[in-house]
């Protein structure tokens, strides 16, 4: 990524930035001589660069409250056959042979954004089928939820990245700077999904665990 050039208006200042291989974050749209993609930035970017950021940090947080408060709870919530251990054991195998696979294809086929939208939905099975948990609903529910994890996180990786290029550019500071911030803040939000996942769990009597008896 490079910039261009900077322009002002009146009305609006656009700072042209010049992406390969493909456009992320677009405003406006124009092509090089050599065929690359333009994205063309209003002033005001720097405001919604900000605000996706928190966005994305507290959907994943919420997310992971949910499904991290759950996970640590396997070996004793659907201790029955091993049923919590193996359905953990499938998530991470999954998980394991998608990070070969699945990122870039997914992020080249639906974005960034796309990415990580489906990869949010596909947590809520697992999620949602503790109140039913089943070697027929949790094994398969998991290999989904491992299968989308990766590319999720890879997708978010790579969306906070370009996004930070591109305020730094704004703003005229170090990318490394921006980087570093967006991601302190991003961790920050979804370190703290563990703490709440785990006091949440322990303010639920036990009595209250659904039961296969």
């Amino acid at each position: 990524m490079s910039l261009e050039k900077r322009r002002s208006s009146n009305r609006v200042e656009v700072i042209e930035v010049v992406v390969r291989p493909k456009k992320y974050y677009p405003v406006g749209r124009d092509r090089t001589e050599d065929g690359r993609d333009k994205i063309f930035v209003s002033k005001y970017e720097k405001f919604r660069i900000f605000k996706n950021v928190i966005i994305l940090s507290l959907a994943m947080m919420t997310q992971y409250v949910a499904y991290q408060g759950t996970l640590n709870l396997q070996s004793s919530l659907n201790a029955e056959d091993g049923l919590g251990t193996i359905a953990c054991s499938c998530i991470y195998l999954s998980m394991g042979l998608s990070c070969l696979f699945l990122p870039t294809l997914m992020i080249r086929q639906l974005t960034c954004k796309g990415t990580l939208v489906l990869g949010m939905f596909c947590f809520l099975p697992y999620i949602g089928l503790q109140l039913f948990s089943r070697f027929y609903t949790l094994v398969p529910a998991g290999i989904l939820l491992g299968l989308a994890a990766a590319p999720m996180w890879a997708a978010q990786a790579t969306y906070l990245t370009q996004i930070s290029q591109i305020y730094a550019i704004i703003t005229s500071s170090s990318v490394d700077a921006v980087i570093t911030l967006f991601f302190g803040i991003f961790f920050f939000a979804w370190q703290n999904a563990d703490t709440i996942g785990n006091l949440l769990s322990s303010l639920a009597p036990p009595t209250h665990w659904p039961s296969h008896h």
